[in-house]
């Protein structure tokens, strides 16, 4: 695959997770930490100037972002379980702004030297050592792939507490995916082809030829290192499939990375009637951006 590469640089800018504490006098002042797990207002404080977020996507250069007011992020606590329920310990927490770096608020259950996932797109924690992402219903614009399928995880660390507020540290979070842009001609004539169907999959003689998975599996825990969680693709019985609302000669796609250089299948329907087929071969890397344009197919 020829592709021109970029880092996704600023898709994962600072978090700052503030909640908002009246003071009403002295005794509040000097109110003591309790150490329990409890509800409380979580501040969550970058650790470096590189600590990066999930953002609306901007094509340019390279992907550039910025939140936008109302994003829901999801948190989990990784240390412990409800020891009466054994339920998990997760809620929501909404940016408060629209910019590269925004603040966020929510009521998060911790307690001092908790570790805690923070994850965008908001998904639902059924444990607190695994979710689940999924890869269907993409429709080939930036857009839709920037709120629901630009994957980022960080993992942050409470480092002190009161009885209303808790503090707590994140480095850079990471994109689980790479964001793919394609275009396709005509084999024969170099004619760019309109792409209302694009279907994805391995090729090759594996036991995954023909297949690509519709979701995947992200395994965390409180002692694993940010750099080991990854997203690890379902077993699937067929193609990843991308359907544009109307035919586009541009279609992004989050695809999960590789471990090696692997070869893909691309069909591609024009919405006239018309299929389209071939391979190209990548290494798709975790976080990256890829643009693989004027990719050459043949007509069935």
């Amino acid at each position: 695959m020829n592709d021109r590469r970029h880092i996704l640089w600023g898709l994962l800018g600072g978090i700052m997770l503030t909640g908002m504490t009246a003071c009403s006098g002295d005794d509040d002042a000097t109110t003591p930490a309790d150490d329990g797990v409890k509800t409380r207002h979580l501040t969550i404080k970058q650790t470096d100037d590189n600590t990066t977020t999930r953002a609306t996507l901007t094509e340019g250069e390279v992907l550039s972002a910025k939140w936008t007011k109302g994003d829901i992020l999801k948190y989990c606590n990784l240390s412990r379980t409800n020891p009466e329920t054994e339920d998990i310990y997760s809620g929501g927490l909404t940016a408060v702004s629209t910019a590269a770096t925004s603040q966020f608020t929510g009521d998060v259950e911790c307690r001092k030297g908790d570790y805690l996932a923070v994850v965008y797109p908001a998904t639902t924690f059924t444990t607190h050592t695994e979710y689940t992402i999924s890869l269907t219903g993409q429709d080939g614009t930036l857009a839709t792939l920037s709120t629901r399928y630009h994957y980022v995880f960080g993992k942050a660390l409470v480092t002190a507490v009161t009885d209303q507020t808790a503090d707590a540290t994140i480095g850079k979070m990471k994109s689980l995916l790479t964001v793919c842009k394609f275009s396709f001609v005509d084999k024969s004539n170099g004619t760019a082809i309109p792409v209302k169907t694009l279907a994805v999959s391995y090729a090759g003689t594996g036991s995954d030829a023909g297949t690509y998975p519709q979701t995947a599996t992200v395994s965390i825990g409180a002692y694993t290192a940010q750099a080991d969680v990854h997203a690890t693709g379902a077993t699937a019985t067929g193609p990843l499939t991308v359907t544009c609302t109307t035919a586009q000669e541009t279609v992004y796609v989050a695809l999960l990375p590789t471990a090696a250089a692997r070869t893909f299948q691309f069909t591609v329907t024009d919405g006239s009637g018309n299929t389209y087929s071939g391979t190209a071969k990548a290494t798709l890397t975790e976080g990256e951006y890829i643009e693989a344009t004027g990719l050459k197919l043949t007509k069935q």
